[in-house]
């Protein structure tokens, strides 16, 4: 339980008094007890990173951590990870519990000089690294992009297991020539 959860003083009690909540979608909307306006509104607003905020008691309650409270009862105990990285879509499979170094495991990086997570360009190749346990881990020189990234993708695998991240974005053109698209945004 975080400490501001706690400090909070909301229940289980409290958050099933003012609001529904479908597992299956993550939607909370305002019950009957609210002004007339309100009753059936979806709750909160997305804020500027992309989380749900649904205010209560007079302060901003992210709606996964209240998704998770509502469903099993308690507050989560640790982090929460988004599993599809839609950090609006509060539907309780999409959520779990994620330690800090899983989570950071699942963090995009945006970097201007490499074209991939953890893929550096390197003369006419791509050096490969990972961080783990706060150590840099040397994976190897790869002259192909694809090949690079596969290396990193299968180290992460190897190490953070369902937690890892892996690219989502094709190839950039002529990545293995060394010529990068300006279309494309680079660092996963």
């Amino acid at each position: 339980m975080k400490a501001a959860d706690a400090n909070r003083g909301l229940t289980l009690g409290y958050l099933q008094e003012y609001l529904t909540y479908d597992a299956n979608t993550g939607i909370f909307r305002w019950r009957e007890i609210m002004r007339a306006s309100q009753r059936g509104k979806v709750a909160g607003n997305v804020n500027w990173a992309g989380y749900r905020k649904i205010k209560l008691r007079g302060q901003l309650c992210a709606a996964h951590r209240l998704a998770w409270l509502y469903v099993y009862g308690e507050w989560p105990r640790g982090l929460i990870d988004h599993i599809d990285e839609n950090r609006d879509n509060t539907a309780i499979s999409n959520l779990r519990i994620a330690t800090s170094a899983q989570n950071s495991a699942r963090r995009k990086s945006v970097r201007s000089i490499s074209p991939s997570r953890g893929v550096f360009p390197h003369g006419a190749g791509f050096v490969v690294r990972i961080h783990h346990a706060g150590k840099r881990h040397y994976l190897g020189y790869f002259p192909k992009l694809d090949d690079a990234r596969a290396a990193y993708e299968a180290k992460a695998k190897e190490i953070h297991g369902d937690f890892a991240f892996c690219e989502r974005m094709p190839l950039p053109i002529n990545a293995d020539a060394g010529l990068y698209s300006g279309v494309l945004s680079f660092g996963a």
